[in-house]
């Protein structure tokens, strides 16, 4: 890119770092370009995605005085730019999450476990090739069927392309193809994955949970505010209803009672005088 392409580039993006509400910085290091495609495609219903180099990035945060979004240019860079809520972009990029075996000669980046059960496979060369990866597979009824659990391939080894093979044979797809979120940025607030991820439903009956028993709490203990003094005033006047009704103070508001509470001591003493 000759020098007053990137210039360009440069105050475009900072342009949008400045105007747009949220950024959402991802890595889309490994997606195919049909799965990048489908992303690009969703991102339009809520903003805009840029695949840009990182040092053009770098410029670009640092022009528009958000030099803090930097930290994250790290792979393979895209920018979302939108004026919609961050968790809920997250949640749809995350939508479009597909799943694939490892690649062969790819590092796992966990352990990736074969579970013990019956397989829809007959006998073949697949057998033999399980055992020689330890896993302890056999042939009952005229299936494959693997006796217990175990690690095929370690936390930071290398996947045998054979390995590769049976897993993907198998349906065991640990491998995540998405946008890979880095950070968000709200307002001057950067978000991590981990905080983007959270379940917003949950957390939001947490808080109304919260906010019943904190009720509650001052009700009871009289704690008098614009959350609590309806209820303060309804349970005063029911309290003193009561007190009324058992002192026998008659008013517009416990007449009835009082009626009703002398019919019934009426009717006890009837049942107990002899006729």
């Amino acid at each position: 890119m000759v020098k007053q392409a990137k210039i360009k580039v440069v105050e475009n993006l900072t342009t949008k770092i400045r105007t747009s509400k949220t950024i959402i910085l991802g890595d889309f290091l490994g997606l195919p370009s049909a799965n990048f495609q489908n992303i690009r495609k969703a991102t339009k219903e809520f903003g805009e995605i840029y695949v840009v180099k990182n040092t053009l990035a770098k410029k670009a945060f640092e022009n528009a005085n958000n030099s803090q979004m930097t930290n994250y240019l790290i792979g393979n860079t895209a920018l979302i730019f939108s004026n919609e809520n961050p968790f809920k972009i997250y949640k749809k990029i995350a939508q479009i999450k597909n799943y694939a075996p490892p690649k062969p000669n790819s590092v796992a980046k966990e352990d990736i476990v074969i579970k013990a059960g019956p397989t829809p496979f007959s006998p073949g060369p697949m057998v033999a090739e399980m055992q020689k990866y330890g896993i302890k597979a056999a042939i009952k009824k005229g299936k494959v069927e693997i006796g217990e659990d175990g690690v095929i391939v370690k936390k930071g080894d290398r996947v045998p392309a054979a390995v590769s093979q049976i897993l993907g044979k198998l349906g065991i797809t640990p491998i995540e193809l998405w946008l890979r979120i880095k950070a968000g940025y709200l307002n001057g607030t950067i978000f991590s994955p981990e905080i983007l991820n959270i379940d917003t439903d949950a957390y939001k009956n947490k808080i109304i949970s919260a906010h019943q028993t904190a009720m509650g709490l001052a009700i009871a203990k009289g704690i008098c505010n614009k959350y609590t003094v309806n209820n303060l005033i309804v349970n005063a006047f029911f309290n003193t209803k009561n007190l009324a009704i058992e002192r026998g103070i008659p008013t517009k508001e416990t007449v009835n009672d009082l009626i009703a509470k002398a019919g019934r001591y009426a009717s006890a003493l009837k049942s107990n005088v002899k006729e």
